[in-house]
């Protein structure tokens, strides 16, 4: 079995198939609750892993989403309507740790290069969420959207 991309843990088989990470429930990245339908590129490097981020919709929500590492920038008008609308859609799951504490890490903002603040998301998936007040957006790391719309 292969290991997951997220935190190098075994993966196991799952429901119907799915890949499974048995360290942080990450899936493997064909098991993605959601669609990315892809609008064009966009002229913004992923603060994750500097890739250029593709124009996207998820849940026909705007996004901006990695194509390299599956991460996705979403405006905070449209983060509580995007979380909503994987979570009508997922199955849930068991609750699951959280794979990184605030202050671990500190993005720069993909938008005004200032930093952005990792926090504890209050609502499901037990993430920390990335955050630039200045310019009104969120970050979402690889799987975080998994992990909020899987979360019981």
């Amino acid at each position: 079995m292969p290991n997951c991309a997220n935190c190098g843990a075994p993966m196991h088989a799952g429901d119907h198939g799915v890949l499974v990470c048995g360290h942080c429930g990450s899936l493997d990245e064909g098991a993605a609750v959601y669609g990315v339908e892809t609008l064009g590129a966009s002229a913004v490097a992923c603060p994750q892993c500097g890739a250029m981020l593709d124009d996207a919709r998820i849940e026909g929500l705007p996004v901006r989403h990695c194509p390299s590492c599956q991460g996705v920038l979403v405006e905070m008008k449209h983060f509580a309507p995007l979380s909503d609308a994987v979570r009508a859609r997922a199955r849930k799951g068991a609750p699951l740790p959280r794979r990184q504490q605030p202050g671990d890490r500190v993005l720069t903002c993909p938008l005004c290069r200032q930093a952005m603040l990792g926090h504890l998301f209050g609502g499901p998936g037990n993430i920390v969420l990335d955050t630039c007040e200045r310019c009104g957006v969120n970050w979402l790391d690889p799987g975080e959207l998994q992990r909020i719309a899987q979360a019981p």
